[in-house]
């Protein structure tokens, strides 16, 4: 699913968000996604059933961002900007970690700009939509830091809280408003968490706009010459070099049309 930029960032959009989310994520059917998402150092430690998705961190320190060819291998993993305060910010993520040691609430409104003029230029395809991981208590400050700055939709919210599996479902289920619920991390193991998500979000990526094909023509005027067995354009014979000498001769051929790529 495709659509414009949604209003909300200051930059005088035309689509709504909102839009997008009564079609996708506020329906009572939402189709979902698990998701397990580990440190660079984890990864491989833990099996992983089919069908589970994994997220990673692109930035942090120690352990935690996964390498390239981590990435390579999991080239659908979901993206996380997980510690701009020690590494520089990456826009081209998918997902801020606001929390300790992370990201900051004030880090938000840049970034999201930032990250949806990638994702509408596919700066990096397969990039999703903004969002921002955060905690149930964080929800209202980053809310008011986003409408502060202008930002009053366009930011979807992966939510880090512990609780049954039906709670998430149901958080998701029911997700819908200017800043809606796309994920749910209900379940901190050892080596990783446990999040579902909705399946919308996952698969809104951004893609580099399709090279049309030239357009197929035909031109007119084409000859054969009965001295060289060749094909020339009739119109300049007076001026055609023949390998067989002198002009070609086209006066006992047909015209020919031929096709040609523009």
């Amino acid at each position: 699913m495709e659509y414009d930029t949604p209003w909300g960032l200051g930059n005088g959009e035309i689509i709504s968000h909102n839009q997008w989310v009564s079609k996708t994520l506020a329906r009572r059917t939402v189709d979902l996604t698990t998701v397990y998402d580990c440190m660079g150092s984890s990864l491989g430690k833990f099996p992983v059933p089919h069908g589970v998705l994994l997220a990673g961190y692109t930035t942090g320190q120690g352990g935690v961002p996964w390498t390239p060819a981590q990435f390579a291998s999991h080239p659908s993993a979901i993206r996380i900007d997980q510690s701009p305060q020690n590494t520089p910010a990456d826009e081209l993520c998918d997902v801020l970690d606001v929390e300790q040691q992370a990201a900051t609430i004030a880090d938000t409104p840049g970034w999201v700009r930032a990250a949806l003029r990638n994702w509408q230029a596919a700066a990096r395809p397969g990039q999703r939509m903004p969002a921002v991981y955060c905690s149930h208590s964080t929800l209202t400050p980053l809310a008011n830091a986003l409408n502060a700055a202008g930002i009053t939709s366009g930011v979807d919210i992966w939510l880090a809280e512990p609780m049954t599996a039906a709670m998430a479902r149901t958080e998701l289920q029911k997700a819908g408003g200017p800043f809606p619920v796309i994920g749910v991390q209900y379940l901190f193991m050892g080596d990783h968490d446990v999040s579902i998500f909705n399946t919308a979000w996952l698969n809104n990526v951004s893609r580099k706009t399709p090279v049309p094909h030239p357009g197929v023509g035909t031109q007119s005027g084409w000859a054969y010459c009965s001295k060289c067995t060749g094909l020339f354009f009739g119109p300049q014979e007076a001026q055609s070099h023949c390998p067989a000498g002198g002009h070609h001769d086209g006066s006992h051929s047909h015209s020919y049309n031929l096709p040609f790529i523009a």
